[in-house]
């Protein structure tokens, strides 16, 4: 894929990093609903990153220059994970949005500002599997993906609290509780 962001750069002075960025990340809260189970593709952080590395965790990252928020989602879960979310929307259902986040968390911590959460639940045509993930970025920055049951997932200690990131979303967006909740409602 291609896309037309220009990228966030470091600058290291005395030892200290410094991102000249938008201080905006966006967050894909993305799930997957296969007959009756729903799977999160999570990340496992590399040695390059500087935090929370050998940890899952969700797809996201800074929004660049020269793009929207969208953009920036499509670009994230494509580099992190090899899924081409646009193709998925053709032939899949998706219940939540790839352009407008449900949440903005705003806590300056790390090195963002605002977090931009995104509900993406697609729901698997009969006769599909779980796609392949394919991180298209190095190594160093995500060692390997795989699909976690949503229960599981919600039981780890993911990269920067995913977990409670995912419960957020199915108790305030999909307005239920629990994955089984989550199943009933794709039905």
């Amino acid at each position: 894929m291609k896309f037309k962001n220009t990228p966030n750069h470091c600058l290291n002075v005395e030892g200290k990093e410094y991102w000249i960025s938008r201080s905006a990340t966006v967050l894909g809260l993305l799930m997957v609903a296969l007959e009756d189970q729903v799977y999160v593709p999570l990340g496992l952080r590399g040695e390059d990153m500087p935090d929370e590395t050998d940890k899952w965790g969700l797809p996201g990252g800074y929004v660049d220059y020269d793009e929207t928020v969208g953009e920036a989602l499509v670009r994230e879960v494509w580099e992190e994970l090899g899924l081409n979310l646009l193709a998925l929307q053709v032939t899949h259902s998706l219940k939540g949005s790839l352009e407008q986040p449900y949440y903005v968390f705003s806590e300056p911590i790390r090195r963002q500002n605002i977090t931009l959460r995104f509900p993406v639940l697609f729901l698997l045509a009969p006769g599909f599997d779980l796609p392949d993930l394919r991180p298209q970025v190095s190594h160093g920055e995500v060692k390997e993906a795989r699909w976690f049951p949503l229960e599981t997932a919600l039981k780890m200690n993911l990269a920067f609290n995913h977990q409670d990131a995912l419960q957020h979303c199915l108790d305030h967006y999909y307005n239920c509780s629990c994955p089984s909740m989550l199943r009933d409602r794709t039905a």
